[in-house]
Formats: structure tokens, C-alpha cells, sequence
């Protein structure tokens, strides 16, 4: 697997295009579209909450069939908006396909932004045609950008890999900065490959990475009504099927959607810290999954690493209240590599120079149970007041 430098543009056989809709702002990027000519195979990952959008609905519906595109709108969310909603969601990505000359159904679609406000979907329709003209396989960068909300950065990864078919490329780019929470992270993420690969081999793979990274990041712990992660890959009837060939296809997804969820995380709404959860030697890797989400997402937690509070208790009790196999007299934290306990006894430290090591913007901690040889890695970030005041006035 190599590392590339850019995003979906260096994915063969796409095209993308942007353009300023006007869906609630003016003068920014706000309708966008990932289109291929070729029909191609899909996998998503979506919302488990019971409550969900749409858009969420439609890809549902589609993402077993021929795909040949996407279509994405920011500053909307068309969540909670009932039969109106949905039929919006229809009509636009039907205009859509009828624009682009492919059929009914085979475009998907996605959308962020203010919960329960209906789409302005007359005025989304007449910008389609201009969305289709503007196709061109060198615009991906507009779609990270048009996909942000309270993003800072447009965020994407790549890379290329080898198979006995050749070298193949994948791509992803990714929108969230609050609203982040596990099953499925809270975010929109669209990823693509030039690689040819059978759509139940894609959904394995896909299911797996995603696993281990959209879902082991949480910014806030709170899970949207719109999560969606698609990826898309190109028909054939000669899909890679050797081991080694699916092998280096995961590792290429996995570094990318791993590299989009630490994107995220450091993009968090107000976040000053980027922080590593380390857990290991659990009674089994779900153990330590368990650990790791507890500690990831405890408000106390993050609030403490804000203030540059080495407060190991806080990080004792959420893994001890997580529901994993805990033992005080197993139980080792360390931050930084500065070990503060060690098998249930507190170590004597420089305070001082212990919260001067955390005094920094990458934190890492570490959780050793003592109980297995199960491990699990989070990504969260902490808690300040700009994410307060980012989110008491969302709406305003």
C-alpha cells in the first residue's frame, strides 16, 4: 500500500462537481454530486438510531442495486420532515439521474445539517443541471468542501495498492465535527475505488474496517439521525477475489477510513486535544472495546484533559463502570507514557511535570486491565466551551 497525497480526484473513472445551491446560506458550496459513467457495486454503513433521515431511508432502499452516483446537500438535513421529505429526496435524485443520463434509482443520496426543515427543493432541482454540466474528474476537492457544516477543514485520504490485476486506487472524503458518537459514527463519508470487487466481498470489508474506525471515534457521544458511509467500486465480471488481492484491498480501506476518523476527531467542534485510547490486556477484545468507548466518551474525562488535569480516577472509573471485566488490583492508566497507576496502586508523581506533559495537543492514554489479552484503540477529543457555544447556537 502506498500513501498518496490528495483525495477522491485521484480515483480513475469519477467525476464531481459542486456548486452554490442557496439551500441556507448564500456564496458558500453547498450541493454536490460523485458520479460514475460505470455502473457500480456499493456498500453503506448507516444510523442505528431509530429516528433517521430521508436520505438515510433512500440509500437503504438502493444500495443493493446498480449505482452510479451520489448526490450530497450540506446545511439541511431533510430529518424528521415525514412523506415530504422522503418524496423530496426522490424527485431530487431523480432529476439528478435524468440529467445525467443513467436510470431511476441508481443515484443515492445524502444530506447534513438542521434537523426537521424541509428541503428547498424546487430551488435544488434548478441547480442539478448546472451540478451535471460541471462533472470533471479534477473537482473532488469541491466535494470535501461542500459536504462541511461546522467542519474547519475539508478532510480525505488516499491511497493505491497492488494486486495480481494491477495497481487500483481508493479514496474517501468525510464531513463532522460534533454529533460524533459509535454505531454508526456521526458523519457523512464517501469513499471510492477503481478497484473491481463482488458486492458481497465489499460489504464484508467494508462492515470490518469500519469496525475498528468510523465506529472507535466519539467526539461527544451523541449519534445523528443522518449517519452514512457509502463506498463504491465498478462493476465486472472479473471482480479480485484472491486472498492476497482482498488483503491488500482492506489494508488500503482500512488506512483510509482510519485517516478520516482521526481527521474527524481532530476537527472536533471546539476541540483543543487529538487523544489515543489504549486498552489492553482485556478478558477479550469486546471487553476492551467496552473500556475504551467508557473512557473515550466520559464527560469527565474530556473536561479534565481540557484543563490538563492528569485525573487518572476519572479514567479508573469510567473503564470500571464500563461494563468490561475490571478489577481494581489489575488495573494500570498511564498518560503519556507517565505511569500514574500501576495494578491498582497510585504511583508517586511530579504533579507539575505530569500536567506539563499533557500540556499538548496529542494525548495518549493508556488502559491496561491485567485481564486477558484482548485490546481495542479509540479516537475522541476533549470537551471545552467553544463546543458549548458551537452547539447552543446551531440553530441560530
Amino acid at each position: 500500500m502506498k500513501k498518496l497525497d490528495g483525495g477522491l480526484e485521484l480515483v480513475p473513472g469519477y467525476t464531481f462537481s459542486a456548486v452554490e445551491c442557496g439551500i441556507k446560506y448564500a456564496g458558500r458550496l453547498d450541493l454536490s454530486l460523485i458520479f460514475s459513467r460505470r455502473p457500480c457495486v456499493a456498500a453503506g454503513a448507516f444510523t442505528t438510531n431509530k429516528i433517521f433521515a430521508a436520505p438515510v431511508r433512500l440509500c437503504r432502499e438502493r444500495v443493493g442495486g446498480a449505482v452510479h452516483g451520489v448526490l450530497v446537500n450540506a446545511t439541511n438535513a431533510n430529518a424528521c420532515t415525514g412523506d415530504e421529505g422522503y418524496a423530496n429526496a426522490v424527485t431530487l435524485t431523480r432529476d439528478a439521474a435524468n440529467a445525467l443520463g443513467v436510470p431511476d434509482g441508481s443515484i443515492l443520496m445524502a444530506s447534513t445539517g438542521v434537523i426537521g426543515v424541509q428541503l428547498p427543493a424546487a430551488k435544488m432541482s434548478a441547480s442539478i443541471p448546472a451540478l451535471a454540466g460541471a462533472l470533471s474528474p479534477e473537482a473532488g476537492p469541491l466535494v470535501s468542501k461542500a459536504i462541511m457544516t461546522t467542519d474547519t477543514f475539508p478532510k480525505a485520504v488516499a491511497a493505491s495498492f497492488d494486486t495480481s490485476a494491477g495497481t487500483f486506487t481508493i479514496a474517501g472524503t468525510a464531513k463532522g465535527a460534533g454529533m460524533i458518537a459509535p454505531n454508526m459514527a456521526t458523519l457523512l463519508a464517501f469513499l471510492i475505488t477503481d478497484a473491481p470487487l463482488a458486492r458481497p466481498a465489499l460489504g464484508n470489508v467494508f462492515k470490518r474496517c469500519i469496525a475498528r474506525s468510523l465506529n472507535a471515534i466519539t467526539i461527544d457521544g451523541d449519534m445523528s439521525t443522518n449517519d452514512t458511509a457509502l463506498i463504491l467500486a465498478p462493476q465486472s465480471d472479473s471482480p479480485l477475489t484472491a486472498p492476497e488481492d482482498m488483503e491488500a484491498f482492506e489494508e488500503a480501506l482500512a488506512y483510509v477510513l482510519t485517516g478520516l476518523g482521526e481527521l474527524l476527531v481532530r476537527d472536533g467542534e471546539g476541540a483543543t486535544k487529538f487523544v489515543t485510547v489504549n486498552v489492553t490486556n482485556a478478558a477479550s477484545d469486546r471487553d476492551a472495546s467496552l473500556a475504551a468507548k467508557a473512557v473515550a466518551q466520559s464527560l469527565l474525562v474530556k473536561t479534565a484533559l481540557f484543563g490538563n488535569d492528569p485525573n487518572w480516577g476519572r479514567i479508573a472509573c469510567a473503564a470500571g463502570y464500563s461494563g468490561a471485566d475490571v478489577a481494581e488490583e489489575s488495573l494500570s492508566v498511564s498518560m503519556n507514557g507517565v505511569l500514574l497507576l500501576s495494578r491498582g496502586v497510585p504511583q508517586k508523581v511530579d504533579r507539575a511535570a505530569v500536567i506539563e506533559k499533557i500540556r499538548v495537543k496529542d494525548i495518549v492514554i493508556d488502559v491496561d486491565l491485567g485481564r486477558g489479552r484482548g485490546s481495542a484503540t479509540y479516537f475522541t477529543s476533549d470537551i471545552s466551551y467553544d463546543y458549548v457555544k458551537v452547539n447552543a447556537e446551531y440553530t441560530t
